[in-house]
C-alpha cells in the first residue's frame, strides 16, 4: 500500500512550526500565574547592632525602609560598640535587649520580613557564662626518656607556662619497641608519678586537655569572654542555656532562624573526652599508637 506524500515549501512549514509552538504556548502560560513572593524569594541581608545601642523609633524606621527596599530577611548580630556611644549600648540578652528583639520581631511580621539572629556576639561562639573547663581546646603532648631498670620519679605538668593551671592531664603512657603500658592511674593527686621502668628504653607520653584560651573577637557587650568548646556536648548545652533561659524569662518568640557567624576556633582540635569517644567510635585505644 503506498501512502500519499506531500510536499510543503519551505515557507510554510516554517510557518506551521511556529503556529503549533505557539499555541502549545499559549495553553500552558494560560494555566500558570505569577506565584505568591513570600520572603524566601527576597534577598536578605546582615544586620549589625553596633553594641546593642538601638530603639524602637529608628528600629521601626530601618526595618521600614529594608521592607520598601525589598529585603526578606535580617540577620541580627551584636557586635563591638561605637565610640563615645557607651551609654546606649545594651548587655546582650539582657531583659532591655530581648524587649527589643521582640519589638523587632513585631514590626517584621508586619512588614514581612523574616528576623534571623546570631547565638553568640563577634565570632566565634563564647561568652562570659564559658568557663575554663568549656573553653575551646588543643592536645598538648610532653615525652620523657626513661633508661630501662630505673626509677622514673617527675611532676607529670605541661611545657607550656600559660598552661599550667588550665590544662588537664589525660593519659601518661609508656612505650618500648615490644610493649606499650598505660601509667595513668599511677599518678598520685598531686600530678606526680614514681615509676621503676622494666628493661629496655623507654618513651613516656603525657597528652593534656589544653586551652587555646581564644576569646571572642569584636564582641558586643555582654559577650565577651573564651570561646568554647565547639567539639564538646558538655559546653555547647551549657552555652546554649544561656539563651533557653533569656527566651523563656523573657517570653519573646523565637526568631525564624539561629545561625552560627564562624568557626575561627584558631588552635583548637582537642575536647577532654577524646580518648573515650575514639575507642567508642573506632574500636581500639588510639593512646596506644
Amino acid at each position: 500500500m503506498k501512502y500519499p506524500t506531500f510536499h510543503f515549501k519551505k515557507n510554510t512549514f516554517r510557518q506551521l512550526v511556529i503556529f503549533c509552538f505557539l499555541f502549545i504556548s499559549t495553553i500552558g502560560f494560560s494555566q500558570v500565574s505569577w506565584p505568591t513572593i513570600s520572603p524566601e524569594m527576597k534577598p536578605g541581608t546582615r544586620w549589625w547592632w553596633m553594641g546593642s545601642a538601638v530603639d524602637k523609633a529608628n528600629l521601626q524606621y530601618n526595618l521600614e525602609e529594608y521592607a520598601r527596599a525589598g529585603i526578606g530577611t535580617v540577620e541580627i548580630t551584636p557586635i563591638y560598640g561605637v565610640q563615645k556611644n557607651d551609654a546606649n549600648e545594651i548587655p546582650f540578652l539582657s531583659e532591655k535587649w530581648m524587649n527589643m528583639l521582640s519589638f523587632t520581631q513585631t514590626i517584621n511580621n508586619r512588614v514581612g520580613i523574616q528576623t534571623d539572629m546570631n547565638t553568640g556576639t563577634g565570632w566565634p561562639f563564647g561568652g562570659p557564662e564559658v568557663t575554663v573547663d568549656d573553653a575551646a581546646s588543643k592536645l598538648l603532648i610532653r615525652l620523657y626518656k626513661v633508661q630501662g631498670e630505673t626509677v622514673f620519679s617527675e611532676d607529670i605538668i605541661p611545657e607550656e607556662k600559660d598552661q599550667l593551671k588550665v590544662a588537664k592531664l589525660l593519659r601518661l603512657v609508656a612505650y618500648s619497641d615490644k610493649k606499650v603500658i598505660n601509667l595513668t592511674k599511677l599518678i598520685d593527686v598531686n600530678g606526680g608519678i614514681s615509676w621503676k621502668a622494666p628493661k629496655g628504653e623507654w618513651i613516656l607520653m603525657a597528652a593534656f586537655n589544653g586551652k587555646t584560651l581564644q576569646k571572642v573577637k569584636r564582641a558586643a557587650p555582654g559577650g565577651e569572654g573564651y570561646v568554647m568548646d565547639h567539639f564538646s556536648t558538655k559546653a555547647v548545652k551549657s552555652y546554649l542555656n544561656r539563651f533557653e533561659k533569656a527566651f523563656q524569662t523573657s517570653g519573646t518568640a523565637y526568631p525564624h532562624n539561629f545561625f552560627n557567624d564562624s568557626y575561627e576556633v584558631y588552635g583548637a582540635d582537642w575536647t577532654e573526652d577524646f580518648f573515650e569517644q575514639f575507642q567508642k567510635r573506632r574500636g581500639y585505644k588510639l593512646e596506644n599508637y
